[in-house]
Order: C-alpha cells, then structure tokens, then sequence
C-alpha cells in the first residue's frame, strides 16, 4: 500500500515539474528574459596602467560600472553567497530549502523572517521591478528559472552585481567601493566587504555617512555569519567589528576633463573603458600643481601643458587649462588644441634646416642689425642689435634678425613644407608663407609645437603624438638630419634656466617665445626622455602687458621637470656630451659675406661697419662719423 502511494506522489511530482517546465518554455519562447540593462553602464576613461583619471555616469544619471568577477576581492564574493545564497552554485534558480524555510517561518512566527529569494531571482527584479507581492514572487521564480537557463552562473552573478542598489544613484560593488572607499573592490578588508554586503538589504536606511548605528548593526551581522561559516578568523573579526565606517562619500574621478570628454564622444557607444598612454600619478599632480600656479599667473590667464614621452611620442599628461571649472579664465576652453602664435619657438628649426643644406655652422659669425628684407622691417624684441655674433650666440639669445636672415636663405614656404609634414595643417594667413612667419606671424597649436620638439629631441625624427595605446605601426617623419638636431639641442641646453631654477648638467635644452602683443607666453623644453609644452595666456587673446615667456612660462616647464624627476628619480636625464667646436669651416665662417642681403640705403663709411672702440677715458671723446646717402641733416638715436 505505501508503494502505490509512494509512486502516486512521484508521478505527481513529474508531472508538476514537466508541467511547470512547459509552463517555463512557452513562457521564455514569447516573453523572453534578457540582460539589456547591465549593458547601460557608466563609462570611465584611464590611464596606461588601468588607474581611473574620469568618469561620466550613464544616459539616465546613475553611477552603474560593469562588474568582473576577476576583478572582485574573493572574501565579498564568499560573504555575499552565505548572507544571501548558499547554494547559488547548485540550484537551477530557485531553492526550494530556501522556500520551504521561509514558509516554516512565516507560519511559526506570523510574518516574514526570510525571503527565501535566490541571487537570480534578486536579478530578476532587479530587471523586472515589481511590487513585493505573492504574484510577483512567483513571476521572479520564473523569471529566475529562465535566466538559468540561457546564462551561466558567473554571468548572473556579474550582472547581479553590475545593478544591485546602493543608494541614491549607486548602483553596482564597483561604484559602491568608489563611493564609499574611493577604491575598487579588488582588495576589500573583511570590514569593506561586510558593508558592502549588507548595504543592499536597504541601502538608503543603512548608508554610514546618514545612518552609521544602523550600518555597523548590519555589517557586524554579516561578519557574524563570516565568522561562523569560517570565512574569517577570530582575530579579523575583532578588528573588523570595530573598524571605522566611512563618513563621507568619495567623488568620482575628473582628471583630464578637456581630452577624457573628448575621447569618450569619439569612443564607440558600447566602450565602456578607453584605456590612454597618461600616466594618473603624473597627472593628478600637475593638476593640483596648476591649480596653484594658477594663481601666480596674469590677470584672467590660464595655462596649458602637454607632456610626451619621446621614445614612442605617448602622451603622458595632458592639461588644457589650469582649471576647467574657472569662469574667470574660460577653463572650459582646451587651449592644448587651440590655434595661437607660437612667438620665437619656431626659431629651432630655422637653424636646424640651415644647418642641413649646410649654409652655416653654430659658429658662423652672422651680423645682428637692423636689416630690410623688402618692404619688411623686422626688429628684435629688446629693439636693441648686437652687431657681430655667432649663430649659437644668436639662437642662444633669441636673436630676431638672424633668424630671418636663416629663413630668407632657407625660404619660408620650404620651411612652412617642412614643419607641415610633421604638424599637419598650419595656419597661414592669406595663406602665402613670409618672412614674418619666423617671428610668430603664423598659427600653431600648442600640440603641434610638442610634436616639432619631440622630433628634435628623437635627432630630427618625430613620431607621431598619441593619447591611445599605439599598436606598434612606425608613424615617423623626418623633421632633420641626426646632427642638425644634434647642433640644435647643445644650442638650447646651453640657455640659462629661469630663475628660481638650477639645471647643473644642463639636461634641459629649452626655448622661450612671446607673440606680438605679448598674447601668448610659450616655454617648449625637453630632456632625452620627455618633452615640455607650457603655454600661458588668455583664452580671449586679450594682451598681457610686461610679461615674456622666459619669466612667466619658463619657470612653469622647469617646475613640470621637477614633477617628472621626483616621480621617475630611475630615469637617465643626462645627454651624451655635445661638441660644437669653436670655428666654423672656412667657407662658412660668415654668413653675410657669402650671401647679400637688402640692407638700407643709407649707411655708413666711417666708422666701419661693427667697428669697437676702447675708451681713453676722457668723457668728452669723439668719434667723427661720414655717412653715404641719405638726405641730411641726419639724426643721431
């Protein structure tokens, strides 16, 4: 008799379950169950080394971060599965102890003690919101059922953990352990874990930073269940109950805000991450850096700075404003793509292509006066002339008249060719290049100035700048020969640093500039690994009255030096020693005599040209003077 009513109740058993699976197939053939949602997440922008730099939350505002298993500190993982599911690994979705033990205490105690709902089937409400009624529960069975049957159990867990709530706009163990942590949950105490845990039973009651008795009462439930389930030991469980909470939640990265957001609109919808070449240490320093600085600078000026990594031409720290969030300043505005005149700092490659067509040595003696190329009358910018003076001298000293002469030889629509092979476009006006072009009379951006520099500093090979992972293609143009660039940098290392700075192994080769009207304030420098772009200026391309390059962005690149060295003190900063000689090759010891130049009308016969006279010391000595053309009477300035 008990046979018959054994295999009665096993019957019935089958035919509810192949009932109830039937049920389950026709249900997911028409209304099937998908994990859209998790696929909505907030996206993040990093450095090379995969540290945040910033972060946006998604199109309906919610902080929610894809959540990877390899990635989550293993202790969480085995809190979460014995608070809220211990046999998550075995049950199709549903388990049925876990029901039967919640009746049993809903019909012993009169109300609900456990839910008896399963990690799938807190997903499936999770996509599915519903009222907390007997109907919904049984749909989330379903639901649940459904979801086991298509996804594996790392899957269900990964996207349980993408959407669990956290409170407020939280969602998810990877923007919860930013929150509160300011860390991602790849390393969590057992204290961190336990909140963590505990915190989706009612996140908005339980936050620590409003709520903390009533936090630390539900963390210390979870390391009570740890502890008995020897998860962790005794002696981490007495730290932990009395660990602090945390008392206030951590902002969310904003570092690079001018190229992130740009990078992030550029990005395919479904990149959650765009990995970059910066490096976050470096970063988050400059800009803290620059925020300071910022309040030495000229009224209403920003400054931007841009820092490459010579080997490959990898960007490692990009700032497009010293405050983004400056109305004062424009911040918004990225002045690192913005068209400016570059002053003197075009002045470099002048030297270098005269150099490689080898019209002139470092040495070559070039005559610094006033000089008229045509109808144009350039100055230098103390409105002050030297006389004679070598071209290392000239460079050395940002001389303007010789390196228009440079030009003249090497020509302007040459050069302009030249640097618009390694730049890119340059903006011309009236788009014929001139003479005046040497002097800043043209348009560059402060990144197509590092690009210029970093292929000096390659000895004339420039790769192409990059804010992406290179994937090994060789994007190399050739700026100069190996020894013009060489020629160069011994030049500019042997500029004396700013004030306020010492360079003793002068490692630094650098050039300043001023563009007309003193709008822009240009500081380009760079070591055998690292190249320094500093602009200083208003975004409003108002003028800066009494300020130059050399005393305001130039302090401001060496500071950027000091940053770099204290970061990477393993670094070999030094050059291999550079030899310029002391004599130029016979035929070019001059440059005036061996090509004319338009000069005045008007000169002089006695005293000759450039001619020095030692004094007697009598103040009234005089020096009789016989000038050719003209009309007198002459004025004597």
């Amino acid at each position: 008799m008990m046979g018959i009513w054994l295999r009665r109740i096993v019957r019935w058993m089958v035919l509810m379950l192949g009932s109830v699976l039937l049920f389950v197939l026709v249900v997911d053939r028409f209304y099937p169950m998908a994990l859209t949602p998790t696929r909505h997440v907030s996206r993040v922008v990093t450095g090379e080394e995969g540290a945040w730099l910033y972060a946006v939350t998604d199109r309906e505002g919610r902080w929610r971060f894809p959540a990877d298993l390899r990635r989550i500190d293993p202790l969480y993982l085995r809190m979460l599965q014995v608070v809220e599911d211990q046999r998550f690994d075995d049950h199709p979705g549903i388990d049925p102890l876990a029901m039967v033990r919640a009746l049993g205490q809903w019909i012993a105690s009169g109300h609900i003690r456990s839910g008896g709902s399963t990690i799938t089937m807190q997903l499936a409400r999770l996509l599915e919101p519903k009222p907390r009624t007997l109907r919904s529960k049984i749909i989330e069975m379903i639901r649940a059922l459904q979801l086991e049957m298509h996804h594996t159990k790392p899957t269900i867990l990964s996207a349980y953990l993408t959407l669990t709530p956290y409170g407020g706009n939280v969602e998810g163990i990877v923007a919860a352990s930013r929150r509160y942590f300011g860390k991602l949950p790849t390393n969590l105490s057992p204290a961190q874990a336990a909140l963590l845990v505990a915190l989706p039973r009612n996140p908005e009651q339980l936050r620590p930073d409003r709520h903390p008795r009533r936090a630390r009462a539900a963390r210390a439930r979870v390391l009570r269940k740890a502890l008995h389930h020897g998860l962790i030991t005794p002696a981490l469980y007495a730290r932990a109950i009395t660990a602090p909470l945390p008392q206030k939640l951590h902002p969310f990265p904003r570092y690079a805000p001018h190229i992130a957001s740009r990078l992030l609109r550029k990005a395919p919808e479904d990149a959650t991450t765009v990995t970059t070449t910066l490096q976050a240490p470096l970063q988050t320093q400059l800009e803290a850096w620059a925020r300071i600085a910022g309040m030495r600078l000229p009224a209403h000026a920003t400054l931007a700075v841009l820092v490459v990594r010579n080997r490959d031409g990898a960007v490692e720290a990009y700032l497009g404003s010293h405050d983004m969030f400056s109305p004062r300043t424009a911040g918004y505005v990225d002045m690192i793509r913005a068209v400016r005149s570059p002053g003197s700092t075009l002045k470099p490659f002048v030297y270098a292509m005269a150099f490689e067509i080898h019209r002139v040595h470092p040495n070559t003696i070039i005559r610094d006066r006033e000089t008229r190329f045509g109808d144009y009358l350039p100055h230098n910018y103390s409105r002050r002339y030297t006389g004679e003076v070598t071209l290392t001298y000239a460079l050395e000293h940002s001389l303007n008249i010789p390196a228009v002469k440079l030009l003249a030889q090497v020509g302007a629509p040459a050069f302009v060719a030249r640097l618009g092979r390694v730049t890119g476009k340059l903006h011309i006006p009236r788009g014929t290049p001139t003479l005046p072009i040497i002097l800043g009379g043209l348009g560059i951006t402060p990144w197509q100035i590092a690009q210029l520099y970093v292929g000096l500093a390659r000895g004339g090979e420039a790769p192409r700048l990059h804010l992406l992972p290179s994937k090994g293609e060789d994007n190399t143009t050739t700026l100069c020969d190996p020894e013009s660039a060489r020629m160069v940098t011994a030049i500019l290392r042997r500029i004396a640093p700013p004030a306020g700075h010492v360079d003793p192994l002068q490692h630094i080769a650098f050039k300043t500039g001023t563009s007309y009207g003193t709008r822009d304030l240009w500081t380009a420098a760079y070591t055998r690994d690292h190249t320094v772009v500093v602009w200083v200026g208003r975004p409003d391309n108002a003028p800066m009255p009494r300020h130059s390059g050399r005393e305001v962005a130039a302090p401001l690149a060496f500071d950027v030096f000091e940053i770099l060295e204290a970061l990477l003190p393993d670094r070999a900063w030094g050059w291999s020693p550079d030899y310029l000689g002391t004599t130029a090759p016979q035929a070019l010891r001059t440059f005036d005599r061996t090509v004319r130049v338009a000069t005045p009308t008007m000169h002089f016969i006695r005293p000759a040209e450039d001619a020095r006279f030692r004094s007697a010391g009598c103040y009234d000595a005089t020096v009789p003077a016989t000038l050719d053309g003209g009309t007198p009477p002459y004025t004597w300035y």
